[in-house]
């Protein structure tokens, strides 16, 4: 399966999906924006930030974004945050979400940005999520309560703890000193 960039042409089509993906989500009453995107607001983001997708027989089949410090929908630290992971639902249990991400990790936030560490946030309520993300090998850094429907945890997985020191970012040094991490 090939890992691609999302094309304005095929936002149509990804809308549908997060609608279908997120549905689950919103019957849990936990709301991610995902959930109610319109083409407009996707395409806004498509410009902003990479998002990735995967496809069989020419339709989408799973998608993840990746929040940059830097673009305008920043990530919550210094660091590439993993956003709006999906996979069609007819599709699901196949683990293509795993290796979407394992892809992006690999060829995208490790060896094209370098990064130190990517992170992600994710609703604390949620009945499977966070386990699932630590099973592809991220760890519990902090929460906050951003939402009234849902407290956010977030997500650490490190790369270069000697790279990783150097970000300049205090809230997440002070997060990682928390949790023990050796600075």
């Amino acid at each position: 399966m090939e890992v691609e960039n999302l094309k304005t042409s095929d936002i149509p089509e990804l809308v549908e999906l997060f609608h279908k993906a997120y549905a689950a989500n919103e019957a849990l009453g936990i709301h991610f924006k995902a959930a109610t995107i319109t083409a407009q607001e996707l395409e806004k983001i498509r410009r902003a930030l990479p998002i990735f997708v995967t496809k069989r027989e020419q339709k989408i089949v799973s998608t993840v974004s990746i929040r940059l410090p830097w673009s305008s929908n920043p990530s919550p630290f210094a660091l590439p945050h993993l956003g709006w992971l999906a996979t069609d639902p007819s599709q699901s249990g196949q683990g293509l979400a795993k290796e979407l991400v394992k892809r992006v990790t690999d060829d995208f936030v490790i060896k094209e940005l370098r990064a130190p560490a990517l992170t992600l946030g994710t609703a604390a309520e949620h009945p499977w999520l966070v386990r699932a993300y630590q099973k592809m090998g991220f760890s519990y850094l902090g929460e906050r309560q951003l939402f009234s429907d849902h407290k956010t945890i977030y997500l650490i997985r490190i790369f270069d703890g000697q790279a990783l020191r150097l970000v300049k970012d205090n809230e997440l040094l002070k997060r990682l000193k928390e949790i023990g991490y050796e600075l």
